[in-house]
């Protein structure tokens, strides 16, 4: 009995130990559980802090990068993706459509600022200053000025007056023009690319053949949106461009060298039939080609001068020369509007 007791209290003894022993490693095992999870989330915490602090430099950076692009000066190069404002080194300026840029190297105001779309069409800038919007009849030798008017159906949607004529057609004109000091004509003739592509660049194959109805029809459909509106060149645009080059440098590599709009310069009228558009650098002025020689152009603008002492058919007004005749830059002509080899056109755009 004595022995047994022996055995029974040394069994007692061990299971306190083996008990003790496994409370140790439970309590070891959730010790080593709860300081993993802790680490794990001190780790979690800290890739979080740091994600939140890049995200933090980054919108950080943003914003400064946006409010710098906000103060950044339009300029050469530059897309505009709204209608941007550009001032030039002088102060002068301009407008820039939406999805125009200015051409590098051409843009002094005051000397033709050119902008081109994506597909390389160009456009100069006229400056218009308040009040001097309005045709020229005094022209020495522009044959038929005295009794010119503006044309009909030739204005785009967003200009156009709801009604068709004359007088507000060219009230209409003038608002849009002198609103955003000045309007854009196309630096070339009107070119063709295929059939039916209306083009401003230079080498183009100039636009003849056409009447001057459709004329009107195909310049208004080179682009509408609400940014930016094209149209046939009218007669007072083409007096206010003949104003804004009229004295300038041209592009002539000998001789006198200032542009007069009023005098015929043999070296303007070269080749034998219409050549390509911007061909002949001595009929450059301003960055604009082809103003007295290569081709008569349509204008929308008509004269009464004919229904007195021609055929009243003889209405529609062409402006500048062809190269084959003595017409200068400010020449205004009257025929018929139908479409000769002899005749093409210009189109401008207007800022909105």
């Amino acid at each position: 009995m004595e022995i047994l007791k022996k055995i029974k209290n040394n069994q007692r003894g061990s299971v306190t130990v083996f008990v003790l022993a496994t409370m140790l490693i439970v309590v070891g095992i959730v010790v080593t559980i709860y300081m993993t999870t802790i680490n794990k989330n001190n780790t979690q915490i800290a890739q979080l802090n740091k994600i939140q602090g890049e995200y933090m430099q980054t919108s950080d950076n943003s914003a400064m990068d946006q409010a710098y692009d906000e103060n950044v000066e339009f300029g050469p190069g530059m897309i505009a993706e709204k209608n941007e404002e550009y001032e030039d080194d002088d102060g002068d300026t301009a407008t820039i459509p939406k999805d125009f840029e200015i051409v590098p190297g051409l843009d002094d105001v005051s000397e033709g600022l050119v902008i081109r779309d994506s597909e390389g069409n160009e456009f100069v800038w006229i400056p218009v200053a308040q009040g001097e919007y309005q045709r020229n009849t005094e022209y020495a030798d522009t044959n038929i000025s005295e009794s010119a008017y503006t044309d009909t159906g030739y204005l785009p949607e967003g200009i156009q007056p709801a009604n068709d004529n004359p007088t507000d057609n060219e009230n209409a004109e003038r608002n849009a023009v002198t609103s955003k000091g000045g309007f854009y004509i196309s630096r070339y003739e009107a070119g063709k690319e295929g059939t039916d592509t209306l083009v401003s660049k230079s080498g183009a194959r100039v636009w003849t053949g056409i009447s001057q109805k459709d004329c009107k029809a195909k310049a208004k459909s080179f682009i509408n949106n609400d940014n930016v509106k094209s149209a046939l060149c009218s007669g007072i645009q083409w007096d206010m461009t003949m104003a804004f080059v009229n004295g300038k440098e041209d592009g002539s590599a000998y001789g006198d060298k200032t542009y007069n709009v009023e005098q015929y310069k043999q070296n303007r009228h070269i080749g034998s039939t219409p050549s390509t558009s911007g061909q002949n650098p001595a009929d450059r002025v301003c960055n604009i080609f082809d103003l007295e020689g290569n081709c008569y152009e349509y204008v929308a603008e008509k004269n009464s001068y004919y229904d007195k002492y021609y055929d009243t058919r003889m209405q529609i007004v062409s402006r500048g020369g062809f190269y084959s005749d003595t017409y200068p830059a400010s020449c205004r002509n009257g025929y018929d509007g139908r479409g000769y080899g002899s005749h093409s056109f210009r189109f401008v755009l207007y800022v909105m």
